[in-house]
């Protein structure tokens, strides 16, 4: 008998159409459905990768997936393509199988048990917050393209799909007004005065984009990716910065940022837009932690100055 977690490959029906009672039934009926239609266009994408390297299951009856076939095609795919890519796979076949079990498709749902695979505790940190210093040397060597992308990023929080597609529509000279492209959530974010003077100088060239290439061209995705670590990769070699600067990353130092100057966590989630304040919970308890060793240090350095103090005077008399 064939485990799901060989993923041996099915014979393709010429049609598309699955077999009645198996996986790919599953998979095409949540993939027509307003459930997943209605996503953002992004989160769709990332949704159909996963759906896209579960294809070899499609032939398989719903009833083969049990907890443990489950782990085992988690795991199958941590050792293919890493934790974080295994543990999406978990997430959406969590949400296909409570999809499915609420309009009588399947029973129960066997991934809802199975746990996600955590971080090793050494692992590089991802997407980290960029230090004030690297900013600054990003900030002072970046070419016109990708100043005003990396700037839209640092000061308002933007995802970098969000940033590149971004129109000049959306500002008002004053603040931005758009929606998010993963959750379709509308924001409004007030810029700040160091961006307003980017985009003051920024070339527009008759585009409606705000970020445009150095031919006066909006970016594709992987276009800007690839210019930007070129970029960033030439400065870490130069010494300018530390290694693992990414976009993403400065979403995270939009957050440090706001909660190093006391924001509360309901505000950073506002201005970011996420879903809920775990992220921005992160970050004020670092920036609270910093505030309260520095307060601490200080409180012993003054007591230490005030025993040298009164040391000396006895010596003196």
């Amino acid at each position: 008998m064939r485990r799901l977690d060989e993923r041996v490959r099915p014979k393709q029906q010429a049609d598309n159409r699955a077999r009645a009672g198996t996986f790919g039934e599953l998979v095409n009926a949540y993939r027509a459905s307003p459930e997943f239609t209605g996503l953002a266009e992004r989160t769709k994408k990332d949704y159909q990768r996963i759906l896209d390297y579960l294809k070899p299951l499609h032939d398989f009856d719903l009833s083969a997936f049990d907890v443990a076939q489950i782990w085992a095609i988690r795991d199958k795919a941590n050792t293919r393509h890493k934790r974080r890519f295994a543990n999406y796979v978990l997430q959406v076949l969590s949400r296909l199988f409570s999809w499915g079990g609420k309009r009588g498709m399947v029973v129960g749902n066997p991934a809802a048990s199975v746990e996600q695979i955590r971080r090793p505790r050494d692992a590089r940190k991802v997407n980290r917050a960029w230090r004030e210093a690297e900013v600054e040397a990003v900030l002072g060597a970046a070419p016109p393209a990708l100043l005003v992308p990396i700037a839209l990023g640092l000061y308002t929080g933007l995802r970098e799909g969000d940033v590149i597609r971004i129109t000049w529509a959306a500002y008002n000279g004053q603040a931005f007004e758009t929606r998010q492209g993963k959750t379709g959530a509308p924001i409004w974010i007030p810029a700040h005065r160091r961006l307003r003077e980017i985009l003051d100088a920024a070339p527009r060239d008759g585009s409606t984009q705000i970020v445009i290439g150095s031919r006066g061209r909006p970016f594709t995705e992987n276009g800007f990716q690839s210019r930007f670590f070129k970029f960033i990769r030439k400065l870490a070699a130069e010494g300018k910065i530390g290694t693992g600067l990414t976009f993403h990353g400065l979403r995270h130092t939009a957050n440090k940022m706001m909660a190093d100057v006391g924001c509360d966590t309901a505000t950073i989630a506002a201005v970011l837009g996420h879903a809920d304040e775990k992220m921005a919970t992160h970050y004020a308890k670092e920036a609270d932690q910093r505030r309260r060793a520095k307060a601490a240090v200080v409180r012993l350095e003054r007591t230490s100055d005030k025993k040298w103090k009164t040391a000396e005077k006895k010596v003196e008399n």
